[in-house]
């Protein structure tokens, strides 16, 4: 099973855009050996770590920002060179061997639709084109493009071979984008590499995707806060973490305008539309990838669909996956 613990799930929900913030509540910081902040996957990224031994600290950072770097080449759609853009390039016409990395993430990302019905989706990249360009141009797209890049999209469209470690699309226009799950990958991937070199105490944030590994200093868990955004000062919500990831996902920094009217950068899926009604959605699990994951899936539901949210986590409990 990938989650062993009860998720915690915290909505925000409005018809504005707020500005959010998550941060670390008083103490978590104090006596941390190591902390180094830089930008990757087109956002902030901070690793802290606290161990008697500075330099094994400061080698343990500088390790874990090379994974993360490595990955971000992996699956990056920016980078025509990377195996995902590849994959993109041929699947739709021919099966591709792939790495054993990139095989196990869209594996991993078929079960995160699955289980989300869609709401959560890899192959959201020809919708994301579409939507990418409306920002660049400031203009709303056809309904004719969107319906017709809607038949390109659905996770049941990716054909795997584990045999062969290889995909391929059954729709030719079918391209798949890792947007939804790389960040929370790549925090996971941040935190092993702590671990292999002896830090117990720790956390990765990478972008609103943080990993809280053992406790912070002199405390039994590490304390991450969610700030009212139309409250100064004030929290919404804490979260007591040992072990654990979150992930947030929302509208209130990244969005785009038209006409005056603000639209999430977060795409539905199922109807091709920027997703509205909720500003933020945080979710605490085992892992930051899954928390990446159904934090999209859930923010694209909406809160309409929140009775359905504990049918998503009891899909976990029954998954051998």
């Amino acid at each position: 099973m990938i989650f062993k613990k009860q998720p915690h799930l915290f909505i925000l929900k409005g018809c504005g855009i707020f500005y959010f913030l998550i941060f670390f509540l008083a103490g978590c910081s104090q006596g941390l050996s190591v902390k180094e902040t830089r930008i990757l996957m087109d956002t902030f990224c901070e690793i802290s770590c606290y161990s008697p031994d500075r330099d094994k600290a400061v080698r343990a950072v500088g390790e874990a920002f090379k994974e993360m770097q490595r990955i971000e080449k992996v699956f990056s759609k920016f980078d025509e060179n990377s195996e995902v853009s590849k994959i993109n390039k041929i699947a739709g016409l021919e099966n591709i061997k792939v790495s054993g990395e990139a095989f196990r993430l869209t594996e991993r990302s078929i079960y995160y639709s699955r289980i989300s019905d869609g709401a959560f989706d890899v192959t959201v990249a020809p919708l994301m084109e579409i939507w990418g360009f409306v920002r660049k141009h400031k203009s709303m797209p056809d309904k004719d493009d969107i319906e017709n890049a809607l038949k390109s999209v659905g996770y049941k469209n990716i054909e795997l071979d584990s045999k062969k470690l290889s995909i391929r699309f059954l729709n030719k226009d079918t391209k798949i984008d890792f947007g939804g799950i790389a960040k929370g990958y790549a925090v996971d991937r941040a935190k092993d590499v702590l671990v292999s070199n002896g830090i117990k105490n720790g956390l990765v944030n990478l972008g609103g995707n943080i990993f809280a590994l053992g406790n912070a200093p002199g405390k039994k868990n590490w304390k991450i806060g969610v700030q009212d955004p139309r409250k100064k000062g004030k929290l919404l919500y804490s979260f007591e973490l040992t072990d654990r990831a979150i992930s947030t996902s929302g509208n209130y920094e990244r969005f785009f305008e038209i006409g005056g009217k603000r639209y999430s950068h977060i795409i539905n899926p199922l109807t091709g539309e920027p997703c509205q009604g909720i500003i933020s959605v945080t979710v605490a699990l085992d892992s930051a990838e899954g928390a990446d994951a159904l934090s999209t899936a859930i923010f694209v539901m909406g809160e309409k669909k929140r009775p359905y949210f504990g049918k998503i986590y009891q899909r976990h409990k029954d998954s051998d996956t």
